[in-house]
């Protein structure tokens, strides 16, 4: 099923809500379908905002249920979109009949005529008005597109692109630098014709443990002994020279606790 983009923000829900419930308002007064025209004005001016205030409560009812979906999930798809609707007119047919053969209104229509000869017609004409409105909404959402990372050797074809959280380490290789990372929360590999300065000139995130190993520190795991460290799914040498920079470091993950520091 194809996923679907969804706005979580509250403020852009509530102008939804908001719109939902003003033209269904404006449309019973101004318009007033059915047997509606049978009310005055100042009727309708006071019995009909209701039926608004109504709509707006279960939409906005709605919401956390809808980001809770969202979140555990981590999807939103067509399905998901009609589910919500479908339930949203659900509850509206409910509570506004309860509205109806209120003291208020004392409607006289069953439950059953209610519904198919005034509340589904008028759902059908607000139903497209709800569906831009949400769609309009998800094209709001802020492009959250990840930076992505390349790294290149010396043949132009030989080229490296990854998300800049996955690389976990470039080490010195001969003539090589052999680049860590992770794809799929699994190690991988990869060599490439470069020196281990340039790539650190390329990537300034990195951290020089080592002569020969550069680091993402957001891999640090923890100290090995006094002399190396374990990242992601792998170990590096940590040289003297490196070692008193990186424990002074203003990086809580880079530091070492007390038993690692008297080893």
């Amino acid at each position: 099923m194809q996923k679907l983009p969804l706005n979580t923000s509250f403020k852009y829900h509530t102008g939804i809500a908001l719109i939902i419930s003003l033209w269904l308002v404006l449309f019973l007064i101004l318009i007033a379908p059915f047997d509606i025209a049978e009310l005055t004005f100042s009727a309708r001016l006071e019995i009909l905002p209701i039926y608004g205030v109504i709509s707006f409560l279960v939409y906005m009812i709605l919401i956390p249920i809808q980001n809770w979906i969202f979140k555990h999930f981590k999807k939103w798809t067509l399905i998901s979109e009609a589910l919500f609707i479908s339930t949203f007119n659900a509850i509206q047919i409910v509570v506004t009949f309860s509205y109806y053969k209120s003291n208020i209104v004392n409607g006289d229509y069953d439950f059953q005529k209610f519904s198919l000869e005034i509340y589904v017609p008028i759902f059908f004409i607000l139903l497209p008005i709800i569906i831009f409105l949400r769609w309009f909404l998800n094209k709001k959402i802020p492009n959250k597109t990840k930076e992505t990372l390349i790294l290149k050797g010396d043949n132009k074809l030989d080229v490296l692109q990854i998300l800049p959280e996955e690389l976990v380490c470039v080490s010195s290789a001969d003539n090589y630098v052999e680049v860590s990372y992770l794809k799929d929360g699994e190690l991988h590999k990869k060599l490439l014709r470069n020196t281990l300065k340039s790539i650190q000139n390329d990537v300034d995130s990195l951290l020089k443990v080592h002569r020969s190993h550069l680091i993402n520190p957001l891999h640090f795991k923890e100290w090995n002994g006094a002399n190396a460290i374990v990242l992601t799914q792998m170990e590096v040498p940590v040289s003297k020279n490196y070692r008193t920079s990186i424990l002074e470091m203003n990086q809580s993950s880079l530091k070492t606790n007390t038993s690692s520091q008297s080893q």
